[in-house]
């Protein structure tokens, strides 16, 4: 058996391989992808020091997106690949994300409670942890100005 392509058929059609061929991107492609992520880095930096309080962080999802989307494409090489490659990476990526999503909402829900829902065992548990509070003495005072010690609790 020879080592070449081995044939194919889809609808009735000899099936042509995915990769006739490499596709060779120039070096100044590269370098130019390279100066992009420089500057987006520098532009992250910028963005952390720039004080702007909540937005920063979505700001800097924001760039490492798009940082993220020059690597994947230019040097993955899924921008020149095949697009079914692209479809399952992205649907990967998607799902993650929902896992990701489905587990933040979880622990951030853990501590609702609800009649409803049948919780008041673990609300019973959560108080069970708690240590009780000393019980406050007063000093008593017999008015003119001295302070007695306190009695014991039997003697009276």
């Amino acid at each position: 058996m020879s080592h070449e392509y081995v044939k194919g058929y889809v609808k009735g059609q000899p099936a042509k391989p995915a990769h006739e061929g490499h596709h060779v991107m120039p070096l100044k492609t590269y370098l130019a992808v390279f100066g992009a992520l420089m500057v987006l880095t520098v532009v992250t930096v910028l963005v952390s020091q720039a004080g702007l309080g909540s937005a920063s962080l979505a700001v800097a999802m924001l760039v490492a997106l798009i940082k993220a989307g020059f690597v994947v494409g230019y040097f993955m090489h899924l921008k020149y690949d095949v697009r079914f490659y692209s479809f399952v990476f992205f649907s990967t990526i998607l799902f993650v994300g929902i896992f990701f999503l489905m587990t933040f909402a979880d622990i951030n829900t853990r501590d609702a409670m609800s009649a409803e829902w049948g919780n008041k065992r673990m609300k019973l548990d959560a108080q069970a942890n708690v240590p009780p509070k000393p019980k406050k003495i007063e000093a008593r005072s017999s008015g003119a100005g001295e302070i007695k010690a306190p009695e014991p609790a039997g003697a009276k």
